[in-house]
């Protein structure tokens, strides 16, 4: 491969690019974000990287997934989050308490592992306790009350989207 194409590193016989197993997923997606979330919301398990215009919330500095802060009494124009509700107990309830705290028309945004992605399925990267598809987060989202929902597939970041609205 050319240096284009940058270094792959190999887990359990799957060649993978090495950038996936560095942390920060939310650069890929985040120009496609910032076409949905609006305005100033919050940036759930951000990490080092919170999205441009959100308020992160890093469970690493005490953030804390489900005591979201309230926001003016309407409730947040978007909740954004990138890989981090697999981390979660209780990714349910953490979604239920999101879907809580946005306004009316509010945004939830997810960005999740791929389960096609071999290295961070739950058995292999114990920091995650779960894994979805992409049409089974969707269909989650939908159960929870969430309107519009949309999801892609795998990208090249070996990771899906799911969009909802409140």
């Amino acid at each position: 491969m050319g240096a284009a194409a940058g270094n792959l590193i190999t887990h359990a016989g799957q060649q993978v690019p090495e950038y996936l197993a560095q942390g920060n997923a939310a650069q890929f997606i985040e120009p496609v974000a910032r076409r949905f979330c609006i305005g100033t919301g919050l940036d759930v398990g951000c990490g080092k990287w919170p999205m441009y215009g959100a308020i992160g919330i890093d469970m690493a500095l005490g953030g804390d997934a489900m005591a979201l802060p309230e926001h003016d009494g309407e409730g947040w124009p978007y909740i954004f989050s990138s890989h981090c509700l697999e981390h979660l107990a209780d990714p349910v309830g953490a979604l239920m308490h999101w879907r809580e705290r946005l306004r009316t028309g509010g945004v939830l945004f997810l960005y999740l592992p791929h389960p096609d992605m071999t290295y961070w399925l739950p058995q292999h990267c114990r920091k995650h306790r779960h894994s979805w598809r992409p049409q089974d987060m969707a269909q989650i989202v939908r159960d929870l009350g969430f309107v519009d929902v949309l999801h892609s597939g795998r990208d090249m970041a070996w990771s899906f989207t799911v969009v909802g609205r409140r």
